[in-house]
């Protein structure tokens, strides 16, 4: 019973960026490649998710190597959080990103129960074969919540988002709708995902994204 509450609450946590949507997703041991072309460009799109087997990460690097051989460049997903300079700046953001995270920590530690021990987190970019080479192409924290307040409205801290420490546990759940998270967590971030891309001289890409990013990036995609 346990472990069945476990993984609805982790469903639920992270459906907005489709990372789990269901255990065919966390047991996936092999990547899936998607094809597309914005004008003389080859685009490949592998969907990826923050907790899975470690074979599935393992091919992940397999199959960057391989694309990267036959000349393709990375793009990656990671927010940044170099944004700023102002420690009191830099402490606001990073609250307010919890509150809309709605936990602290990384996503295998609030993935409590005995099932999700043959599951790990997903390894850094690097250990899955990027290089200094490819692209983090995604905004910064900083972007991310002026455009989150500039479209739902300022993110109000209260006392436990502004006395609870980093190290703490943090678990609050969340305050908003899926169409407000997956406007700017999905819709935001794809948008400057593809601007990028046009912008860039780059005629192979290999987009490593979220898995509910790629839906929303193919129909963007052919807008542009």
């Amino acid at each position: 019973m346990k472990n069945i509450l476990a993984i609805a609450v982790l469903i639920s946590t992270l459906s907005s960026c489709k990372i789990a949507h269901s255990l065919i997703e966390l047991n996936k041991k092999n990547a899936k490649v998607y094809s597309y072309k914005m004008d003389d460009k080859e685009i490949k799109f592998i969907p990826m998710h923050h907790l899975g087997k470690q074979k599935f990460y393992d091919d992940i690097k397999n199959t960057v190597n391989t694309y990267k051989s036959n000349g393709y460049r990375v793009y990656y997903e990671l927010i940044s959080t170099d944004f700023t300079t102002d420690s009191l700046l830099k402490d606001t953001i990073r609250r307010k990103v919890r509150k809309l995270k709605g936990f602290s920590g990384t996503y295998k530690v609030n993935a409590q129960g005995s099932l999700f021990k043959k599951y790990v987190q997903q390894p850094a970019y690097k250990e899955m074969g990027t290089t200094d080479n490819d692209i983090r192409a995604d905004v910064n924290y900083l972007q991310l919540i002026n455009q989150w307040e500039k479209v739902n409205g300022t993110i109000i801290l209260d006392s436990t988002d502004l006395n609870t420490s980093f190290t703490e546990k943090f678990s609050k759940g969340t305050f908003y709708t899926k169409e407000q998270y997956n406007t700017i967590f999905i819709h935001y971030r794809n948008e400057n995902l593809i601007n990028l891309i046009k912008s860039s001289p780059d005629k192979k890409i290999l987009i490593l994204y979220g898995a509910g990013h790629r839906k929303d990036f193919k129909k963007r995609l052919k807008k542009h």
